[in-house]
């Protein structure tokens, strides 16, 4: 059976965990990477990563985006509302939709 896996700082994953998702948290750009490298020989069907590991995997994540599987989705940083993370789901969106329906009033 495929799981969800939640990649980022140990805070912020913990919670996931009730939800029946596998945390797995990391606290630099080594452990993250290591982490990531262990998720990705897993059978999970989708990744959830918290915005500031996946600023620090950035090069890692890039082509996993066009893959099927995992699904990779970045968790938006609510303190940073320009993020990265927000950037990314109004690209997706953008994409699906065929028109910016985010953030409208807001650029």
């Amino acid at each position: 059976m495929s799981k969800v896996a939640v990649l980022g700082q140990r805070d912020a994953v913990l919670g996931f965990k009730a939800s029946g998702a596998v945390a797995f948290s990391a606290d630099d750009v080594h452990e993250a990477r290591e982490k990531l490298g262990k998720i990705l020989e897993g059978d999970f069907a989708v990744l959830l990563v918290t915005e500031e590991i996946a600023e620090m995997l950035k090069e890692e994540l890039q082509p996993l985006y066009e893959k099927p599987k995992p699904v990779v989705t970045i968790l938006p940083d609510a303190r940073r509302p320009r993020g990265l993370g927000m950037e990314l789901l109004k690209k997706r969106v953008e994409r699906a939709v065929g028109a910016n329906i985010l953030l409208k009033g807001e650029e």
